[in-house]
């Protein structure tokens, strides 16, 4: 009988190959990234209550039940903010090529499928483990814990105070809020929460391999700031803003992933000239 992580990388696999074979003939992009995030939901309950160890789901650990909550709390919230974006934006660019070839479009798939079982590797882990040869909840855990709430809540604030932005003003760059701490705030918030959640997990290993599972937030932290992330999204807007001073003292000033007060010592120019006419009324 399969069970465990092989039994949810299984049902990611087919998940994600059902929904390419709907919308490579529509060649549709709108289904991606929601498919990911039930890809996820599916593979997530499927390793907490599909019990290969036979014990019951009343004897399931803390660690499993907040593991998995908290993952589900997280690609729900994600799914229905980049659904939403497609939706409202009518297509992703990112596709705009892709769709039309039925085999390039499976490749972003099948990414799609290492995206969903790498990122989510301890959990799925820990989840399948037997809940009997599991420990009580101890500091490492809450420490894992406090580091998830908080690496989640910089990501939802992130993007709810940068789409906000975006509605009001589509042509120009978000300095405010998290983003006058971070010019990827978002992403940060991302990388945070899954090294809060390999924290919580540790505990939850009950045999050596179990610890490949460093490879999930190792690899998040390879895709989102080495790899697709803020790489292309630093060229994007240095093609799109760079000619603007304010844009260059923005960069200058702003750390580009951790959050961190800004260099003091470069100037905004929108303040400079606010200042200057200050001082001109006073005068």
């Amino acid at each position: 009988m399969i069970n465990g992580p092989l039994l949810v990388f299984i049902i990611d696999a087919a998940i994600q190959i059902a929904t390419w074979a709907i919308s490579a003939p529509l060649q549709t992009e709108r289904f991606y990234d929601l498919s990911g995030s039930l890809t996820y939901m599916a593979c997530f309950l499927t390793a907490l209550l599909n019990r290969p160890d036979g014990e019951p789901l009343a004897s399931l650990n803390p660690r499993q039940i907040i593991a998995v909550a908290f993952s589900l709390v997280w690609c729900s919230r994600l799914g229905f903010f980049l659904f939403r974006r497609v939706l409202r934006e009518g297509k992703d660019h990112r596709f705009d090529e892709i769709k039309k070839a039925p085999f390039r479009l499976l490749f972003a798939f099948v990414a799609q499928i290492a995206w969903v079982w790498l990122t989510g590797l301890g959990v799925y882990v820990v989840a399948t483990n037997p809940a009997s040869r599991q420990p009580a909840l101890n500091a490492l855990d809450i420490v894992g814990i406090v580091v998830w709430v908080f690496g989640f809540a910089v990501e939802a604030i992130s993007d709810y105070q940068k789409n906000t932005f975006k509605n009001a003003n589509p042509t120009k760059f978000i300095t405010s809020g998290l983003w006058a701490y971070s010019r990827h705030p978002n992403y940060f918030g991302e990388v945070t929460l899954w090294y809060g959640m390999f924290m919580l997990c540790i505990n939850g290993f009950v045999d050596g391999w179990n610890w490949v599972s460093i490879l999930s937030p190792l690899f998040v932290t390879y895709l989102l700031y080495f790899g697709s992330g803020v790489r292309l999204l630093e060229q994007s807007s240095d093609k799109r803003y760079g000619h603007l001073p304010e844009y260059q003292a923005y960069k200058a000033r702003t750390s580009i992933f951790v959050l961190w007060p800004p260099k003091k010592s470069i100037a905004n120019p929108a303040e400079h000239d606010e200042e200057a006419a200050v001082a001109a009324n006073a005068q």
